[in-house]
């Protein structure tokens, strides 16, 4: 077996959910700046997530989301898993988790992971994922003009957005897709013409401004009756 057996298990009905999307999902572009409060692209999750009474963050890091998420008034309980030990974490491997969360954002980590383990990574979500729940998941833009691995050496994998969307889809979730512009909306008349200026070079060119991508999916419920619903 390769290391991206797994992906092709559920390649055709993929393939046919991507060609939906690709006619359907409108992908508007999100400002992602650093800035202390909740940015554009923090906002759309937290507006989709502020709600959980519990929230699993996988792949925490230096646990900047939760205090910005709880500056903004989360009042669940927001629990983070990493492997680095540089922060403190509830979790350090999905082994150790236990229970059904509300909502699970997993964001700029699965560029770093194989197509396989990528596949174990959203099956183990599923599970976790209450009917009903939130799933968002980021990554680096594969159609941006600027190559993902010039960021970061760690990155191996790229999935376009059409395709993460489609698998969202075929796993049982109602799906919404964002693109994502690292740094501030430009301002200013010289920057925002040089701004438009380098939109129509790319759109001229086929690839995209955007540096990522961040797909949202709520899991869809099914009722006693068979049929499914949000």
């Amino acid at each position: 077996m390769s290391d991206v057996d797994k992906w092709y298990r559920d390649y055709w009905a993929r393939h046919r959910a991507r060609e939906v999307v690709y006619k359907t999902l409108r992908a508007r572009c999100l400002s992602c700046e650093d800035r202390a409060e909740l940015n554009e692209y923090e906002q759309v999750i937290f507006d989709r997530t502020h709600g959980a009474e519990r929230l699993l963050d996988y792949g925490g890091g230096d646990n900047r989301l939760k205090r910005k998420f709880v500056a903004a008034g989360f009042k669940g309980r927001y629990e983070t898993l990493d492997l680095s030990s540089e922060e403190t974490h509830e979790y350090s491997s999905l082994g150790e988790v236990r229970g059904e969360f509300d909502a699970i954002v997993c964001l700029e980590v699965i560029e770093h992971i194989s197509l396989n383990d990528y596949v174990d990574l959203m099956d183990a979500f599923g599970k976790l994922l209450r009917p009903g729940g939130v799933l968002a998941v980021s990554t680096p833009n594969p159609l941006c003009v600027v190559p993902m691995w010039a960021g970061d050496p760690g990155h191996v994998q790229q999935y376009p957005i059409a395709d993460l969307a489609a698998d969202f889809v075929i796993r049982g979730y109602e799906v919404e897709a964002f693109r994502v512009r690292y740094g501030a909306w430009p301002g200013g008349v010289r920057p925002r013409l040089r701004f438009f200026a380098v939109r129509a070079l790319c759109y001229l060119l086929s690839v995209d401004y955007a540096q990522g991508i961040v797909v949202v999916g709520t899991k869809i419920k099914t009722r006693k009756d068979g049929s499914s619903g949000v």
